[in-house]
């Protein structure tokens, strides 16, 4: 059985978020302590997000946030473009 969803950190500065075969890649920050993903405010997701997920960016970015202790989600207008992907 396929997880819900999947969130997978790439070499380098790269952060994906899955639910099955769709994807998006956000960009990331190794530079700093602790890791950063970049995640877009609430109009940029509007004109950034891929069709699928613009209606659950709310459940994408508390799932980023409870990912772990070991990165941080970084919410702004600027770095944020988040790309969709597929497996």
């Amino acid at each position: 059985m396929e997880p819900e969803y999947e969130i997978e950190f790439r070499w380098k500065e790269q952060v994906f978020y899955w639910e099955g075969s769709r994807g998006l890649l956000f960009d990331g920050g190794w530079g700093v302590q602790p890791p950063t993903t970049y995640f877009p405010d609430a109009e940029r997701w509007a004109e950034v997000a891929p069709e699928w997920a613009r209606d659950r960016r709310d459940l994408i970015l508390q799932r980023l946030l409870d990912h772990g202790p070991s990165h941080r989600v970084e919410v702004t207008d600027v770095y944020s473009y988040p790309i969709g992907v597929t497996r």
